[in-house]
């Protein structure tokens, strides 16, 4: 009777411990921009490696969790989901001494934890796999076949069905739609030229503060000059939106201390052909670069000012 409930405790934590990971996965996947830039933010890769990465992490989670429920190569993927909660915990024990990270992005944006509850999140998932340490090997038919069906399903989700930024730029390689002669509009506006946004090499974005692309951008390009030690007095924000909203959106982003602009909705749209985020490279007043969201990365940011 014991050995029975032994092995019905035994089957649940390995059936919650797969199921966990491919939560996480699936979690990650749907805040991935965000997800990105958090690994971005710890300067240990350029952006483009940084959300090669991110999907490598997400393959490794739904690729474990599968394993483990599935008791395919079980001690394999055992050894390797251990290996990857150390890690894990290892990272984020130096983010809650180094870092005030609201949010480890460990579930994605949905279910925030910050480190330090992350970390007793993977204390116990550690425990949890210490218990079904001895569990055997399934053993069966096609096994073979079912392993790479997981494996091609596990790299297929990620990097298929949400393809790197690099990847959409190769494919992608049309000319962004905007109204130059509107730009050039606004720039002659009495309320626009004191900001000398002519002079010089100047970044200008064009936001919604309802817009959570537009929100996803400005960490992005926010994390591109912080990591890069450009000078944000190089970036300007046009805004539209009303007074709580664009400071909710400044607050969320963590950017109040960048130089941000009112717009008028009619004339902003006009200007970005109604694509939002739209960021236009200027230099001393001419337009060089138009880039959306997807095609922004550091390298764009980097060679513009180089």
């Amino acid at each position: 009777m014991e050995k029975k409930i032994s092995r019905i405790v035994k089957l649940i934590i390995r059936l919650l411990i797969g199921a966990f990971f491919i939560s996480t996965a699936v979690l990650k996947l749907l805040s991935l921009d965000h997800f990105e830039i958090y690994i971005y933010s710890f300067k240990l890769f350029g952006y483009a490696f940084s959300t090669f990465v991110a999907r490598c992490v997400i393959a490794a989670e739904l690729l474990l969790g599968s394993l483990l429920i599935a008791r395919i190569l079980y001690k394999p993927a055992w050894w390797c989901t251990m290996a990857m909660m150390l890690g894990f915990t290892g990272l984020l024990v130096y983010t809650a001494l180094f870092r005030n990270d609201a949010n480890c992005h460990c579930m994605g944006d949905f279910v925030q934890l910050n480190p330090a509850w992350s970390i007793v999140k993977n204390v116990v998932t550690i425990a949890l796999l210490l218990c079904i340490r001895k569990e055997k090997e399934i053993r069966f038919r096609g096994k073979v076949w079912v392993t790479v069906a997981l494996i091609v399903a596990a790299l297929g989700v990620p990097f298929a069905l949400f393809p790197m930024d690099a990847v959409y730029k190769n494919i992608d390689k049309k000319e962004m739609s905007w109204n130059p002669k509107q730009f050039d509009l606004l720039l002659q506006d009495s309320l626009v030229q004191p900001l000398s946004l002519d002079e010089g090499k100047r970044i200008i974005g064009f936001l919604s503060s309802e817009c959570q692309y537009c929100q996803t951008s400005v960490m992005k390009i926010q994390n591109i000059f912080s990591n890069n030690n450009i000078d944000i007095s190089n970036l300007h924000f046009f805004i539209m939106g009303n007074d709580r909203s664009v400071q909710y959106f400044k607050e969320s982003t963590g950017t109040e201390e960048y130089a941000y602009s009112s717009i008028n909705p009619y004339v902003e749209l006009n200007i970005t052909q109604g694509a939002l985020p739209l960021y236009l490279f200027l230099q001393d007043g001419k337009v060089v670069k138009v880039l959306n969201l997807r095609m922004l990365d550091d390298k764009s940011v980097l060679s513009f000012f180089k």
